[in-house]
């Protein structure tokens, strides 16, 4: 089992409103690079990802707790899992910090620990970019 942390990355909004963003699948739809969202499905609980032609996988909620924790993983399977990990410091001062759980043989770890270190950390600064006019306003959420 491959443990992966992100960096710590701070969003200058509320916790309850990112959980309440990240929690909603079809709001990550906006964040997601314009180039593969052909190959994704966003519901409000689940995303579906094609993997290879022909191959989908599909990641759910599996627990969360309210304005801190969101679990994904495949279903069928448990060798994979993301936290979503959301905890506010202060007002308008919420940290960020995704960790992945991958169950990968050893040799294949060893080449992609570095790929899935990159997809956490960007993961993390992605939701610390969310701007907290676009909670205000209702733009996204």
């Amino acid at each position: 089992m491959i443990k992966v942390e992100s960096k710590v990355t701070r969003n200058t909004c509320q916790d309850e409103q990112l959980y309440n963003f990240v929690s909603d699948f079809r709001n990550l739809a906006t964040l997601f690079p314009p180039e593969y969202r052909d190959k994704v499905t966003f519901a409000e609980h689940s995303i579906t990802i094609e993997a290879m032609q022909g191959m989908f996988v599909t990641f759910s909620i599996l627990e969360q707790e309210p304005h801190r924790l969101i679990k994904l993983g495949v279903e069928a399977s448990r060798d994979f899992f993301i936290w979503i990990q959301i905890k506010q410091v202060a007002p308008y001062d919420t940290r960020i910090r995704i960790t992945m759980h991958a169950e990968i043989p050893k040799i294949a770890g060893v080449f992609a620990k570095k790929k899935l270190q990159i997809f956490v950390d960007t993961f993390a600064e992605t939701l610390a970019q969310i701007p907290v006019y676009a909670f205000q306003t209702n733009n996204l959420n």
